[in-house]
């Protein structure tokens, strides 16, 4: 079965779903190659309204996939760009999207995860849903993710949530503008429906054409021109001596050297 579901709530309204469900729907490179072609193949269809992505199962997404990240530890510096950039592909397709774009943040929403949320257009959040830029706590950096981030939430709070690597809750992340709405888990859904019945009442070009709109004002070109720097950025911190180091610890249940 895929790693990533395609199905139609409605006929204008595509749903995917990230689909593993029993590694908490962590990102590795087969489930970032399938929502990449699912994404460019999406954005060609000319009846398309909506696109919701959503998670199955306990969790939206709960990051890097450990084995994926284990893999990484014995790249280099060009496998490692390359690698790398299969996430910043996906978040510049799921930022230029053309049709609006809602997300559904149940469970855990690490890593990763949060680059994908901040590209999303609306957010409804289960109430026990959290959230992690846990990067690091690994001697990483999210820096594919921090572009689209630091947009969504500005550089004062970055600063403190990227630099502790703190778990925080939906209150937070409401207060941060990482997410539009809270709702009881149980909800989640009725609530995708209601903000889709009032999206599909707009005209769909006026959609499209405010889309683009905000992504010039918003300074697209420099924020595609800062993933050339976060690319590099990545790759060297996956070959240093703190970034394997932070691996190594994680992979043996130790704590790293730096850790008080």
């Amino acid at each position: 079965m895929s790693d990533v579901l395609l199905s139609w709530p409605q006929p204008a309204v595509a749903c995917l779903t990230l689909n593993r469900p029993h590694a908490g729907n962590a990102l590795d490179e087969a489930l970032l190659g399938a929502l990449h072609e699912q994404l460019q193949a999406l954005a060609e269809h000319p009846g398309l309204r909506a696109l919701v992505l959503d998670g199955a199962g306990e969790h939206l997404c709960t990051g890097a996939d450990l084995e994926w990240m284990r893999r990484s530890r014995d790249f280099d510096h060009a496998r490692n760009l390359e690698d790398a950039s299969l996430l910043a592909n996906v978040l510049q397709r799921l930022d230029d999207f053309p049709v609006p774009v809602l997300m559904l943040a149940r469970g855990a929403v690490f890593g990763g995860a949060l680059g994908l949320l901040c590209c999303a257009d609306h957010v409804l959040a289960a109430e026990d849903a959290r959230f992690c830029f846990s990067e690091a706590r690994l001697g990483l950096a999210p820096a594919l993710i921090s572009p689209y981030v630091v947009r969504a939430m500005g550089v004062r709070q970055a600063r403190r949530y990227m630099l502790s690597a703190e778990v925080f809750g939906t209150e937070d992340a409401l207060r941060l503008q990482l997410v539009h709405r809270l709702v009881p888990a149980a909800e989640l859904e009725q609530a995708r429906d209601r903000w889709l019945a009032t999206l599909l009442q707009t005209g769909p070009q006026a959609s499209r054409e405010i889309k683009q709109m905000l992504a010039r004002l918003a300074g697209r070109d420099h924020l595609l021109d800062e993933q050339g720097c976060n690319l590099q950025l990545i790759a060297r911190l996956r070959t240093s001596s703190e970034g394997q180091h932070g691996l190594a610890a994680f992979f043996e249940r130790s704590r790293p050297d730096w850790a008080q």
